[in-house]
């Protein structure tokens, strides 16, 4: 006859075994995502480094006309 105490042990270990396949699965979709956000980061950062440069000439231009 099985003890009570090894019964919720097992139940855990299954919980656990789970749980473990469930993050598996969900780790896939995070780095899917990250994939697609890197490309989307650098266009933006592309736009700031552009925008920091106008502003930078900008800024150029006002201090040779003074």
């Amino acid at each position: 006859m099985v003890a009570r105490s090894s019964v919720p042990g097992v139940k855990m270990a299954g919980l656990e075994r789970t749980a473990r396949l469930a993050g598996e699965a969900f780790g896939y979709e995070d780095m899917a995502f990250l994939a697609r956000s890197r490309a989307t980061d650098i266009g933006q950062s592309r736009k700031l480094w552009w925008l920091a440069a106008s502003i930078a000439v900008i800024g150029l231009v006002a201090l040779a006309l003074r």
